[in-house]
């Protein structure tokens, strides 16, 4: 399971300057709404997984039975090969509905985190997937018990189970890690354990914690929160730029010894589980499920310090059109354009991402017009909703998406990158087996991040003036900043502060805000600007709560700009390839999968041609900013 109203088209060319709607216009100022004053077309569709509760409780409990029958067939599973793919057979079935039922509750509770009974119905459904885990903990034990002479007779014997090779494959690469029936119980026993300081740090920050109320540069008032806060970043007004940030920061830093015991609590897991398993360490228990060899994450960090130059150059740019003495985190963000950052109404947004697309073909078109037009999404901010935006899939569903769009172009550009998810989760799970019908974690973002660059490449060929061709051009160098380099130095930071628990040393506030503040200085070199509350920017990052996971942006934004350029180039194959990725889920590695589809992301290569073509935008960007000074 994974975390994701078509309008006719209103211009043939995109218009910077659309007019703002009242919903968009609530997005950036005044009260954030409540989830009543959203029209239904903004809301996705919960009806899709059942018409109400009461239907939700029947499926519950009938996941509760299903749980105690794969219990009860431990005692056959392995007597024949008729008995393994009876239980595996089950199991599918069990874990569909179970994903449907937690599935389900996820998404009613992120609608509004302060509602206690969608949190309690999540609360049961999670209770019911860990005692699931904990049933069927005995199965991988004992599977590694069988003589391998058995299971090759018996896939023989039996074609049915030769779909699953590359499963029982991959669980024999991990003999060495999987451990006793009794053990694999106890470490299942641990979920719930394993999951509350992600979920403490999730209610403090989308529940309890409330941001203050900030003077915009017209002195109207605006109510500070995740989603507007890097909307307002992007204001021409420094000061109020500064104000945003400094208000912001202090809701979280209030709390900054409470996250830091969160963030400490999920760390010290990370490394328990890793001991548990026999692993060198927590880097390699987290790399080793979708067999991706240490060597590609340390890579990443080494070869994007050998373009430390290329970024601390884009910051001089920063700091000499802006006209300051340093760059601060607050000014890092601002579109380097006179004016404010343009608007876009959703619509617009959706209309625009249908067109932009269209070099992925019908075969993808279709299935992703069905996602804007059938209430897949929920669209707006509303108060209590979660904040951020994902995609969710599983089998029997179609997938759906939280956004919390905000008018801006970076909201548009986040709708086309979770689109981009669920197209991956339709394909894959339209094109395999259940058991293979969700990628690796690996894959995870590159399919979003091609629907990114795809739709970033259409925007620049069609700007309307230079200052429009401004814009998209910085947006695409912010987007390499942040996918590809900010997650980098985030990765960096995980692998250190993982490193000091695994020496038994302490992880505080100071000591983990001292490790960040040294990264900053080091990634955005000279020309930036010190302030202390970047020292403990890493509280807000709800990433660090799942280990060694932000690496993937990097690599998947690596692997996607590879794609996207053989698809632009219209190179042959390329497309039938690219879907081809898209339809292969989890039914092999995910380097190999990435390898047939054009791209090798075991070397650094991918990386180098990424960070080059950073510092072609930085030639453009150049240029443009040349010409509109010439012209101004």
């Amino acid at each position: 399971m994974r975390r994701f109203e078509v309008l006719k088209c209103v211009c043939q060319c995109l218009v910077l300057t659309v007019t703002v709607s009242p919903l968009l216009s609530q997005a950036t100022s005044g009260e954030i709404p409540e989830r009543s004053d959203i029209s239904e077309r903004y809301k996705w569709d919960l009806s899709d997984f059942y018409p109400d509760t009461t239907a939700w409780e029947d499926d519950f409990q009938q996941a509760e039975v299903d749980i105690d029958r794969l219990a009860a067939m431990q005692e056959t599973a392995f007597q024949s090969a008729d008995t393994l793919l009876s239980f595996l057979n089950f199991r599918e079935t069990a874990s569909n509905r179970l994903d449907r039922v937690f599935a389900y509750t996820s998404l009613l509770r992120d609608q509004d985190m302060r509602e206690s009974n969608p949190r309690a119905l999540y609360d049961r459904a999670r209770s019911l997937y860990v005692k699931a885990g904990e049933t069927t903990a005995w199965f991988r034990p004992a599977f590694l018990e069988l003589p391998d002479e058995t299971w090759k007779n018996w896939k023989q014997e039996l074609p049915e189970l030769q779909v699953y090779e590359h499963y029982f494959t991959n669980l024999l690469r991990q003999r060495a890690h999987v451990l006793s029936s009794r053990e694999e119980e106890l470490l299942a026993m641990t979920g719930k354990l394993a999951a509350a300081p992600r979920q403490a740090f999730s209610m403090l920050t989308n529940a309890d914690m409330k941001f203050p109320n900030v003077l915009d540069p017209e002195g109207n008032e605006v109510e500070l929160s995740e989603g507007r806060y890097g909307v307002l970043l992007k204001s021409p007004s420094r000061d109020f730029r500064k104000r945003v940030f400094k208000e912001f920061m202090e809701s979280y830093l209030q709390y900054g010894n409470t996250i830091s015991a969160t963030l400490a609590g999920s760390i010290h897991g990370d490394v328990f589980r890793a001991r548990a398993r026999n692993y060198e360490s927590s880097l390699h228990a987290a790399l080793a499920p979708d067999n991706v060899p240490v060597e590609v994450y340390r890579n990443l960090i080494a070869t994007i310090q050998q373009h430390f130059p290329t970024l601390h150059r884009y910051m001089e740019i920063r700091r000499r059109e802006l006209q300051l003495e340093k760059v601060h985190i607050y000014d890092s963000f601002v579109p380097l354009i006179e004016g404010d950052p343009p608007k876009i109404s959703y619509d617009v947004a959706v209309a625009t991402i249908n067109r932009g697309l269209a070099p992925l073909g019908e075969e993808y078109l279709e299935p992703m017009r069905e996602g804007f037009e059938s209430r897949w999404i929920d669209v707006f901010e509303t108060q209590g909703k979660r904040s951020g935006a994902y995609s969710l899939g599983i089998y029997t569903v179609h997938p759906y998406m939280l956004m919390n769009f905000d008018g801006t172009f970076g909201a548009m550009f986040t709708l086309a990158h979770e689109m981009g998810h669920s197209m991956h989760t339709w394909f894959s799970q339209h094109n395999q087996p259940p058991i293979y019908g969700d990628y690796p974690i690996f894959l995870a973002e590159v399919a979003s991040t091609c629907n990114q660059i795809i739709l970033g490449q259409y925007l620049r060929e069609r700007a309307k003036d230079n200052a429009e061709k401004l814009y998209l051009v910085n947006e695409a160098i912010e987007d390499i900043r942040g996918t590809v380099i900010t997650q980098t130095m985030w990765a960096e930071f995980e692998l250190l502060v993982h490193e000091e628990a695994e020496k038994g040393a302490p992880l505080t506030y100071e000591t983990m805000s001292s490790l960040y503040s040294d990264l900053v200085k080091k990634y955005f070199g000279p020309s930036w600007g010190h302030d202390d509350e970047v020292d403990g920017y890493w509280v807000r990052i709800p990433h660090f709560y799942r280990g060694f996971y932000v690496y993937k942006y990097a690599t998947s934004y690596c692997a996607a700009a590879a794609l996207s350029e053989r698809i632009l180039a219209k190179e042959p194959r390329a497309l039938e390839e690219y879907l081809g990725f898209l339809k292969a889920g989890g039914s092999d590695y995910p380097i190999e999968i990435l390898r047939r589809a054009g791209v090798d992301m075991s070397t650094p290569a991918p990386i180098d041609a990424t960070m080059e073509l950073f510092s072609d935008l930085l030639d453009e960007l150049e240029t443009l900013l040349k010409v509109s000074r010439d012209s101004g």
